[in-house]
């Protein structure tokens, strides 16, 4: 159960990133599929019931297409918050919270997805160093997880006035210097390096290969087929009901 204190941060934090990102729109705490709209679109694509899809989405970000880069074609990003606090000053939030929730979010055709993990001030350095190397060896060496992954610092105590902190850090050398940056700061953008393979060309075509001259060409799994429709169906959908939502930035 996500508590209200969690989402009035995500809501802040959303609101941060559309002033900073004006052409951007940022969305907080939606929830797509609980029309009935997209099981209808489901139906008709698939003749079988939609399943069970991801409740509520923390952060959704639309950018409009760039015009320098082909194609030029708008891109959605998702971001799944977790917020971490002590209780009593003890720690009993796994360093994996989110995770599975992320994974989720791929099958929607998020160009990229990213967990969010927020920390309360009472974490010292060597709390969020053993958090990040750990979380971030899990994801990027043991899983490799097409997802980022991204730790902030929440400074303060009132919502309106909190800082977020972004933590910079080499996650593969847990002595390394942690260093913080406010999203409030020039410096401050966004880094995807982890694109959702289900909407990716290039991997793909990793499903098939090229046989040698006489052979038949191996097709797609019928299975890995009908999921890559099933990802552009929902992709599809969100591009044309996004717009036609308000931010939910409201306080």
């Amino acid at each position: 159960m996500v508590s209200r204190k969690e989402i009035a941060i995500t809501k802040e934090l959303a609101r941060r990133l559309q002033k900073k990102f004006p052409n951007y729109r940022v969305y907080a705490n939606k929830c797509p599929s609980r029309g009935t709209k997209v099981r209808k679109i489901w139906f008709e694509k698939f003749h079988e019931e939609c399943p069970p899809l991801q409740p509520e989405m923390d952060i959704i970000i639309l950018e409009p297409p760039n015009p320098h880069v082909l194609p030029r074609k708008p891109k959605i990003r998702a971001i799944e918050i977790k917020y971490f606090e002590k209780v009593d000053g003890s720690i009993n939030q796994s360093f994996y919270k989110g995770i599975e929730q992320s994974l989720a979010l791929l099958q929607w055709g998020f160009d990229n997805v990213a967990l969010w993990q927020l920390f309360d001030e009472s974490f010292s350095n060597d709390d969020l160093r053993n958090y990040g190397c750990r979380t971030w060896f899990y994801i990027h060496v043991i899983l490799q997880l097409p997802i980022e992954f991204t730790m902030i610092q929440v400074i303060g105590k009132e919502v309106k006035n909190l800082q977020f902190q972004v933590i910079q850090a080499n996650w593969q050398n847990n002595l390394s210097p942690i260093r913080l940056l406010n999203i409030d700061h020039p410096y401050f953008t966004f880094s995807h390096t982890h694109p959702n393979p289900f909407i990716e060309e290039q991997l793909i075509k990793e499903f098939t290969f090229t046989p040698q001259i006489g052979l038949i060409p191996k097709k797609m799994p019928p299975e890995i087929e009908k999921l890559i429709k099933e990802v552009a169906t929902l992709r599809n959908f969100l591009l044309d009901w996004l717009p036609k939502q308000s931010h939910g930035l409201k306080k």
